[in-house]
C-alpha cells in the first residue's frame, strides 16, 4: 500500500500537480535529514505527520498549520492502526485523524491554560550542559509552583542550553491533570497527558484513543519501519536522549536490522560485557566520531570491522557472548599497559564462528 501511494504521489509531482513540500525539514537528526534530503525522499502523509509530531523545534502552532498542509497536499494514505478502539474512519485516513487529532490538541491546551480552578505546577527540563558535546539530561525543580508562568521562569538560564521544558499541571489533592510541552523560549510545543492523568482519562475512549494510537511513542512501529536510514552495521551512534546510565543508552555500534533495530552496548561501561539491545529511536541518532571513545569503548574498534565485512552475517547475540567469553584475548590492551602476546584477528573472529555454527 504504501508502495502504491509513493508511486502515485511522484507521478502527481512529475505532472507539477501538486508541489515538493519540505517536510523533512522537521527530522530532528542531522544526519537522518541530510540524507532523506539527499536521496530526495518524499514521505507519504502518515510519515510527515509522525516527523512533525516528533519534531523539538517547532510551535504547537506551527505543528497545527503543518498537519493542516498535509491534508491540503499531500494524498491521503491509511494509518492503519490496529488499536481496539480507534473509529474506523480515522484507521482509513490520515487525513481524517490529522484533523481530529489538531482538534484534540487545542482542546488539550485549552483545558490546561484555564486557571477558573486551584492547581500548582511541577517543572521538568532537558538541557544540554554547558561544556557537554553530546549528552543532554533532565533535570527537575523540586518545588511546586502556583502559576505557569513562575514555573517558566524558574528555568535557569545558565546551565547550558536548554532543548524542551516539561510542565505538569496538578490539582490540590495531587491529581495529575494534564502535561505540556515547552520551547526554550516558552512558546507550548505540544499536549502529552500520560495514560492514568485526569485529563485523559475524562475522555470516552474512542477519543482517547486519537491520542494514544497512532501519534505516540506506542503506536509509532509501523510507520518508523518505512524510513530509509543512512547508518550501516559497524557505525558508531548515539542518541542524545538517552546518555550512558540509561537502558539503551550511550555510544552504541549498530548492527543493523532483522525483525527490528539491533545494536551493541556496553552494560555499566565495562568493555568485557557487551549487549545487544534495540535503540531507542534510529531517527533520532546521530553519528558518533571514532576519535571521542574512551578507554571502556576500546573493543569497539574490533566490533565494527567484524561487522563492517559485508560478506559476513553474523548473529548479533552470539557475537556478544563470544566477545564476553574470549575478552582476555580480544580486548586491546588499556593504554600503558603491557601488550597482550598476539592479538586476535578479526579473520580468525570470522573464521571461529563460522566453525561454531557448523
Amino acid at each position: 500500500m504504501l508502495q502504491q501511494v509513493m508511486f502515485y504521489l511522484l507521478k502527481k509531482i512529475q505532472k507539477g500537480e501538486i508541489s515538493m513540500i519540505d517536510f523533512l525539514k522537521y527530522v530532528n537528526s542531522n544526519a537522518v535529514r541530510t540524507y532523506l534530503q539527499h536521496i530526495h525522499y518524499q514521505p507519504i502523509a502518515l510519515e510527515a505527520a509522525w516527523l512533525i509530531w516528533r519534531c523539538e523545534t517547532i510551535s504547537l502552532d506551527e505543528k497545527c498549520s503543518a498537519w493542516q498542509e498535509i491534508t491540503n497536499s499531500l494524498p491521503d494514505c491509511p494509518t492503519n492502526s490496529s488499536y481496539t478502539w480507534l473509529e474506523q474512519k480515522y484507521i482509513d485516513s490520515t487525513h481524517a485523524f490529522l484533523l481530529a487529532y489538531i482538534r484534540l490538541q487545542k482542546e488539550l491546551a485549552s483545558e490546561f491554560y484555564k486557571s477558573d480552578e486551584p492547581a500548582v505546577y511541577e517543572v521538568e527540563y532537558q538541557v544540554l550542559p554547558s561544556g557537554e558535546r553530546f549528552w543532554r539530561e533532565y533535570r527537575s525543580i523540586k518545588e511546586n509552583f502556583p502559576t505557569l508562568e513562575t514555573a517558566l521562569k524558574a528555568i535557569p538560564k545558565n546551565k547550558g542550553k536548554i532543548i524542551d521544558i516539561h510542565v505538569c499541571k496538578r490539582n490540590p489533592n495531587g491529581g495529575y491533570l494534564t502535561i505540556a510541552r515547552f520551547l526554550p523560549d516558552h512558546r507550548l510545543a505540544l499536549m502529552e497527558p500520560e495514560p492514568g492523568f485526569i485529563h485523559l482519562n475524562n475522555m470516552p475512549k474512542e477519543k482517547r484513543s486519537l491520542y494514544t494510537d497512532v501519534l505516540s511513542y506506542f503506536g509509532s512501529r509501523p510507520i518508523l519501519d518505512e524510513f530509509p536510514i543512512p547508518f550501516q552495521p559497524g557505525d558508531y551512534l548515539y542518541d542524545p536522549n538517552f546518555p550512558e546510565g540509561d537502558l539503551a543508552g550511550g555510544v552504541f555500534i549498530y548492527a543493523g536490522t532483522t525483525y527490528q533495530p539491533r545494536g551493541f552496548f556496553l552494560w555499566n561501561k565495562k568493555s568485557d560485557t557487551l549487549r545487544v539491545l534495540d535503540p531507542s529511536l534510529l531517527l533520532d541518532c546521530e553519528y558518533f566520531p571514532s576519535e571521542a571513545l574512551t578507554e571502556p569503548y576500546r573493543i569497539f574498534p574490533l566490533v565494527s570491522k567484524l561487522l563492517k565485512a559485508k560478506k559476513v552475517v553474523l548473529d548479533p547475540c552470539d557475537l556478544a557472548e563470544f566477545i564476553e567469553d574470549y575478552h582476555d584475548l580480544l580486548l586491546p590492551p588499556p593504554a600503558g599497559a603491557e601488550k597482550i602476546p598476539r592479538e586476535v584477528s578479526s579473520e580468525e573472529i570470522i573464521d571461529f564462528l563460522e566453525r561454531d555454527e557448523e
